[in-house]
């Protein structure tokens, strides 16, 4: 069973994730949706709601709000595209065990130990995935100047 400082730690490791995923998914979010006038006609279709960015979108965005030249771009692209590919393996790993957690049922022999077992598997899942988020961001920043690093950190003002 997780003790209290384990159990502390895993919160720990899932909120960083969370904030370290904002860092990437920043850029996409800050840029603005063309939008067109319907009364002409002129309607943007957009993504999605739930469509995640490409590699390519993401490296795109961040590229224009840092001032990244296409070199850099092309080299921040790939880093996207080979560490999503390790991020989204370990993501369906994590949901296939929160399914299996959610599928057992507690009146069946052995249901503790089976959460026990799941739940410390979900923790080493979610530790991974903190640390190919942590790669992925000091890659990224391997990439940047310091004052492109200082342009990604600085928190964008809401426009009224």
């Amino acid at each position: 069973m997780f003790n209290r400082k384990k159990a502390g730690m895993m919160g720990a490791i899932g909120l960083s994730a969370a904030i370290i995923t904002g860092v990437a998914v920043s850029a996409f979010a800050e840029t603005k949706t063309p939008q067109g006038d319907m009364s002409k006609g002129e309607a943007v279709q957009s993504a999605p709601i739930n469509t995640a960015p490409s590699h390519e979108q993401l490296a795109s965005r961040i590229a224009q709000q840092l001032g990244l030249d296409e070199k850099t771009q092309t080299k921040v692209s790939d880093l996207f595209e080979k560490d999503g590919k390790a991020i989204r393996k370990i993501q369906e790993q994590l949901q296939t065990t929160q399914m299996e957690i959610s599928s057992l049922s507690p009146g069946s022999k052995g249901y503790m130990d089976k959460v026990d077992d799941l739940a410390e598997k979900s923790g080493e899942l979610t530790e991974d995935l903190t640390v190919a988020y942590a790669k992925n961001r000091a890659g990224l920043y391997e990439l940047l100047t310091p004052q492109q690093i200082e342009k990604l950190e600085t928190p964008v003002q809401p426009q009224s």
